[in-house]
């Protein structure tokens, strides 16, 4: 163990022993219960919430999204300079946790990064531009097209430190904690896999002083262990509270609830890029033509679920129906796109005319650790499309088996996620409604493969127009005809629960991410 994490060894034995008492005495440590591990502590690894909350403990942004708007943070102002180059000014005077000096040139380094390390998730936010330091406080970007989206684009992914981050893009070192360097309100002390990661107070940090000396971060994936564990004094807070425990925990006079609706979707994807899909066949057993190509299958799919039953049975009330792949909240939200109203007679009509009166057998993938209820939620989807002739074998597994296979495009079917990381819909429609174009900002994540070759141009055009009543207008039709074709299924968005002891405090977070530096106390 790294000697400076040995001031934790007394709490860490406590709460190994059951010493709740011990551990509450000290005042400058907070534990905290994580339903998600991250899956590596470099913050360009993958977009996930796991990675990116873990990430911000320790890596400032540029810009940030609280509340759906965009705030400073290492980045102090921005303006245009002509319709294609933004100019970004640095907040002078901030130090790495190893005391050097932040400059523009981790900025490029970091813009540079994104496209080659981990998972390239964070690669659309960069391609297509270009990035100048013009001093050590002041960076241009320039796009091949009028780009107003430029702020919201770097609003993403975290800024690393160029003095000790290796360029072979790989995590191995953030890891070890050899690059895990960073402006952040908390120092990284140690990462042990599977049972805590360690870290400490910033006491240079240039913004909100941080309120605990000491964080332990314990990754406690199990529901009713996470709450047993808040119940035995062994961690202060945990977040994800599975929704049968909520009013439980309510009642608790001891305890504090936080709740707020998330601005993340859950949705399914369909693959329609191949005429044979690994996981689809016939009810003979054969495996063309591919029937989710057909937008006939896909819409009577999506008319059969019942998004106000699942509400209502599977989710405890603690969800709410979606009609899109983007929240109210977000610019280009869409108001006239109604919520799918069940309606299994239409459904079985439109599988007969698509030629499926008999179905077809399908899979569908998903996490079993991820989402609130997220294995009921696939099951109860299966006896909905049962009901059209489609039988489903529901396979439900560990979310980073789950995400790797899915990421390599293995599978037909599955449960995903999604909340703008940009604060509005652009990333929504360039990832999941434009054609999968390797190489370009476009079409990377869609699993679902969408293809609308009419549609590409509009969006490509409309994520660059300047005018933002222009490109409201763009984005929201753009969203109805995706929509329409059933590109991807939205079911609903989360309504997001942190559980505290009393003196703790917590404001949930639509963003659903769980935050050592806006953990208080009183």
């Amino acid at each position: 163990m790294n000697i400076r994490s040995l001031g934790y060894l007394a709490p860490l034995v406590g709460a190994a022993m059951g010493a709740s008492a011990a551990l509450a005495a000290d005042t400058d440590t907070v534990r905290i219960g994580l339903g998600l591990e991250p899956t590596s502590i470099d913050p360009h690894f993958w977009s996930g919430i796991p990675n990116v909350q873990m990430g911000q403990n320790i890596f400032d942004h540029l810009i940030v999204l609280e509340g759906g708007k965009l705030t400073p943070a290492l980045a102090t102002s921005w303006k245009t300079l002509d319709d294609k180059t933004w100019e970004i000014k640095l907040r002078p005077g901030v130090k790495f946790h190893d005391g050097s000096p932040f400059t523009a040139d981790d900025v490029v380094f970091s813009f540079l990064r994104v496209r080659t390390a981990g998972l390239k998730q964070f690669a659309p936010f960069s391609d297509g531009k270009e990035i100048k330091k013009i001093d050590d406080l002041t960076i241009h970007i320039t796009s091949a097209k009028s780009n107003p989206l430029v702020p919201n684009d770097f609003a993403p992914y975290a800024i690393v430190s160029k003095k000790h981050t290796p360029d072979d893009g790989k995590p191995d070192e953030f890891n070890a904690g050899k690059a895990t360097i960073g402006t952040g309100p908390y120092k990284f002390i140690e990462w042990k896999k599977g049972e805590r990661v360690l870290l400490d107070a910033n006491p240079a940090y240039w913004g909100e002083k941080p309120k605990w000396a000491k964080v332990i971060l314990q990754p406690i994936p199990a529901g009713p262990s996470r709450v047993g564990a808040l119940l035995a004094g062994q961690v202060d807070i945990i977040d994800y509270v599975p929704t049968t425990d909520i009013q439980k925990l309510k009642q608790n006079a001891s305890l504090t609830i936080s709740q707020a609706p998330s601005t993340r979707i859950i949705f399914f994807f369909l693959d329609q890029g191949r005429d044979e899909s690994p996981y689809v066949t016939l009810n003979d057993g054969s495996k063309y033509p591919n029937p989710l190509r057909d937008v006939r299958v896909r819409q009577a799919m999506s008319k059969a679920i019942d998004r106000k039953a699942i509400q209502e049975r599977v989710m405890d009330g603690l969800s709410v129906p979606a009609s899109q792949l983007i929240a109210k909240e977000y610019f280009g939200y869409n108001p006239n796109i109604p919520v799918e109203v069940a309606d299994v007679e239409a459904a079985k009509k439109m599988m007969v005319q698509a030629g499926y009166p008999d179905g077809f057998k399908i899979t569908l993938h998903g996490p079993n650790d991820r989402y609130d209820n997220d294995t009921q939620i696939m099951e109860a989807i299966a006896q909905m499309l049962a009901r059209i002739n489609i039988k489903v074998d529901v396979q439900a597994m560990p979310s980073t088996t789950y995400f790797t296979q899915s990421a390599k495009y293995e599978l037909s079917f599955g449960m995903m996620a999604n909340s703008s990381a940009t604060g509005e819909s652009s990333f929504p429609l360039r990832q999941y409604l434009h054609t999968y174009s390797p190489g370009t900002q476009f079409g990377l994540t869609g699993l679902s493969r969408y293809q609308n070759m009419r549609l590409d141009p509009i969006v490509e055009e409309a994520v660059s127009v300047i005018d933002d009543a222009k490109r409201l207008k763009m984005f929201q039709d753009i969203m109805a005809i995706g929509m329409r074709d059933v590109a991807y299924m939205p079911l609903h968005y989360q309504v997001n629960t942190w559980a505290m002891k009393k003196g703790i405090t917590y404001k949930a977070r639509s963003d659903e991410r769980t935050l050592a530096v806006y953990v208080g106390k009183n």
